[in-house]
């Protein structure tokens, strides 16, 4: 019998769902619960029925389960921010292996992940954050599974200390100034977001306030707001997002205090980041992640290439696709090579023009421009079929690689292809089509994102014969 919204559920966690929830068996129904451990006995109530699921809140634990530790952040259990903080670290890596090699046999893959490279830091791991302004002025994030509900956080153990000071002194400075919150269902309102960056091995911190308008901000505004934040940043921006849609990137800025912009240090590379930029989020990660494709690309070139046929004398090629501001091909085009002398050249390709811009200046800054080449342009419009490469990198959004893309890169059949993937559900599915000409040489997952059921995938992808 159908379950119905408001009714009370009681029994004990068995697994988990797809999405990381706890799993609760109420006869024939399978009822997700989230911020549940297997073995707890729980008390609940179910809210409502998404695509065929039965979603349940959470109202007591009379049992723990093993696995259930305390969380340390006093929003656990609410925020959105952190699904797991409830379940011990290796728990979490356990199910998110389970996870993966669930969604690789479904997906009728034979591979499986053997194990996860494990967080460096389980908190204070990421270097941004965005954190939304409510309609009823909170400052935070949203609630688990809500558009419009929102957390007023006191403290985020996601970034380093002193997040919950910065977002009370932009509340504090608001209610100085009757700023208005941004109401997202009646899009009005004035402050929209706060986001905050680090540079985790530079000791920089910018901080950008989005507002609807920037015309509603007066010179005394900014001088007050310049005195609260100054003092916890070494930037400070103020940026306009006018659209109605719920995003926190500006489309324009204006400088209170710093540069209008963040550097970091990564394995040895100097990355300049534009506030709007795409970035690894988790640097201790990323310096891993860099090896694992370092590894893969390495291994992936030919040793006597340069005996052959139309290839002689050609440096080895790296194509880049979504390279953003250069993170992975200026790397190896810095590390390539420093033992045995041989060359590498990276084509990059990303749409983001912003972005491009970085990525030149980083090249430069890093010593490598004349062995890195970025392009302005869409992944989809083909710019770069024609650019001869040794390997190939892919590193999409989550919606992973546009249908065209994937067409193109199955012909164009580069001997090595390395896939990036935050979304590993996107790409079991996508693998299937790249199987029809190529076999996976290795899976490698990282746990990028600790305290949610997200982990990073590396794939290294193979074609049986070597060009």
């Amino acid at each position: 019998m159908p379950l119905k919204p408001g009714c009370r559920l009681t029994g004990t966690i068995d697994g988990y769902d797809g999405q990381g929830r706890g799993r609760l068996r109420v006869a024939s129904n399978a009822v997700a619960i989230p911020f549940t451990a297997v073995g707890d006995e729980v008390n609940a109530i179910l809210v409502r029925r998404v695509k065929g699921v039965n979603v349940a809140k959470l109202e007591s634990i009379t049992s723990s389960g093993a696995d259930r530790v305390a969380a340390p952040c006093p929003h656990a259990g609410t925020c959105g921010g952190c699904l797991w903080q409830h379940l011990a670290y290796d728990a979490q890596l356990k199910i998110k292996l389970s996870m993966l090699n669930t969604a690789l046999e479904q997906a009728g893959h034979l591979e499986r992940v053997a194990t996860i490279v494990p967080a460096v830091e389980q908190f204070q791991h990421r270097n941004r954050m965005d954190y939304v302004v409510g309609w009823k002025g909170e400052i935070g994030l949203k609630e688990y599974g809500s558009w419009s509900q929102y957390v007023n956080l006191k403290t985020c153990l996601l970034l380093n200390d002193g997040v919950g000071e910065i977002l009370q002194r932009v509340r504090d400075w608001m209610r100085m100034h009757d700023l208005q919150p941004w109401d997202a269902k009646f899009h009005r309102g004035d402050v929209r977001y706060v986001v905050v960056r680090e540079g985790k091995n530079t000791g920089q911190r910018l901080i950008v306030v989005v507002i609807k308008d920037l015309t509603r901000v007066t010179t005394e505004m900014k001088h007050n707001l310049s005195s609260a934040i100054c003092p916890l940043s070494s930037s400070l921006l103020l940026g306009e997002q006018a659209l109605i849609t719920d995003i926190s990137l500006a489309q324009k800025f204006e400088i209170l205090s710093g540069n209008p912009w963040l550097e970091e240090n990564v394995n040895g590379v100097t990355y300049r980041i534009h506030p709007n930029s795409f970035f690894q989020t988790n640097t201790k990660m990323a310096e891993k992640l860099q090896e694992v494709i370092r590894d893969a690309v390495e291994a992936g070139l030919v040793p006597d290439r340069k005996d052959q046929g139309d290839r002689k004398g050609r440096p080895y090629t790296i194509l880049d696709l979504y390279c953003g501001l250069g993170f992975f091909g200026i790397y190896l085009a810095k590390t390539y090579g420093q033992t045995d002398g041989s060359s590498l050249h990276v084509h990059g390709v990303e749409i983001d023009a912003d972005a491009v811009a970085l990525a030149r200046h980083n090249a430069e800054t890093n010593g490598v421009a004349d062995r890195c080449n970025f392009t302005v342009a869409k992944a989809e419009d083909l710019s770069w079929r024609d650019i001869l490469c040794d390997a190939l990198i892919l590193d999409p959004p989550r919606s992973g690689l546009h249908p065209h893309v994937l067409k193109a890169v199955i012909e164009k059949r580069p001997p090595t292809i390395i896939y990036v993937s935050c979304n590993y559900k996107r790409l079991v599915e996508e693998l299937k089509h790249f199987k029809t000409h190529y076999s996976i040489e290795k899976l490698t997952a990282l746990d990028m994102f600790p305290h949610t059921p997200h982990v990073e995938m590396v794939v290294k992808l193979v074609t049986s014969c070597r060009s």
